[in-house]
C-alpha cells in the first residue's frame, strides 16, 4: 500500500509517495494535477494542499476551524474563495467580481492559487473524494505535534528545523531523502514546499489507515456535493 502527499509549486505539483510496505517516501514533481491522478490512480489516499469544497457566499468552517487550532500560525490559512472567482483572469477582476457578488475583497494570497484550484476543482467529484482529501500542511504539522502549532514561520531557518525534526520522528524508520537537501531535491519546489508534501503524505497514510481527524468532523458539502473539509 501507497498514499502521496502533494503541495504546489511554481508551475508544477510536487508529491511525495510514501510506501508503506517498503517504509519508503520519495518525491517527484509533475506538471499537472490530472498527471497526478494518472500517476498515483492506485495510490489509497492523495492529500493535497488545495481547497476542495468551495463556498458560494459564505465562509468555509474548516478554514474558520484551523484558523483556531492554529493560533499563531492562524494567518497560514487564508479564506478559500468562492467557485465563481476562480476564472478571473488578472486580480484587480478577482477583486471586483468579489467585491459585487460578496460585498468584500479577495487577497492576493488566495487568487495567486485560482488557477491550481481551478485545476483541482474541474477534476474533483464527490466519488473521488473517498481517497482524494485536503489538507493543510500546517494542520499536518500541529497534528504531528501533539495539537501544537508551529512556533516559527516555515521561511525561517528555525521553522525549517522544528518541522524536519517532527518529520524524521514521524518518518523515524522509513527510507526518505535528506531533509538537508530538500531545496535541491526537485527544481522549482522550494524546500518548505518538499516538506509540505511529506507532511501531507504523513497524513495520507493516517487516513487510508483511518485515523485521521478531520474539520469539522461532519462536514457539510458544497454545492456540487464535495464535502468541505481539511483532513488532518
Amino acid at each position: 500500500m501507497y498514499v502521496v502527499g502533494v503541495d504546489g509549486c511554481l508551475g508544477a505539483w510536487v508529491a511525495a509517495r510514501y510506501d508503506l510496505t517498503k517504509r519508503e517516501l520519495t518525491v517527484a514533481i509533475h506538471v499537472g494535477f490530472q498527471r497526478v491522478l494518472d500517476q498515483y490512480a492506485d495510490a489509497s489516499c492523495i492529500a493535497v494542499d488545495i481547497p476542495i469544497g468551495l463556498p458560494e457566499g459564505q465562509p468555509r468552517l474548516c478554514d474558520l476551524q484551523a484558523r483556531a487550532v492554529l493560533r499563531a500560525r492562524r494567518n497560514s490559512v487564508f479564506p478559500a474563495p468562492d467557485r465563481r472567482l476562480l476564472d478571473a483572469p488578472y486580480y484587480e477582476e478577482a477583486l471586483g467580481r468579489s467585491r459585487r457578488l460578496l460585498g468584500k475583497g479577495i487577497s492576493k494570497q488566495a487568487f495567486a492559487i485560482c488557477h491550481k484550484m481551478a485545476e483541482v476543482d474541474r477534476l474533483m467529484t464527490p466519488e473521488l473524494q473517498a481517497r482524494v482529501v485536503e489538507i493543510h500542511p500546517e494542520l499536518c504539522f500541529w497534528a504531528m505535534a501533539g495539537g501544537h502549532p508551529m512556533g516559527h514561520h516555515k521561511a525561517k531557518p528555525e521553522g525549517f528545523a522544528e518541522r524536519r525534526a517532527l518529520l524524521l520522528k514521524a518518518y523515524e524508520g522509513v527510507k526518505i531523502p535528506n531533509l538537508d537537501e530538500a531545496a535541491s531535491l526537485v527544481p522549482p519546489a522550494k524546500s518548505d514546499d518538499v516538506l509540505d508534501a511529506m507532511a501531507a503524505a504523513w497524513t495520507a497514510a493516517r487516513f487510508a489507515q483511518g485515523l485521521a481527524g478531520r474539520l469539522p468532523p461532519d462536514p457539510p458539502t458544497d454545492s456540487r456535493g464535495l464535502r468541505m473539509e481539511m483532513v488532518y
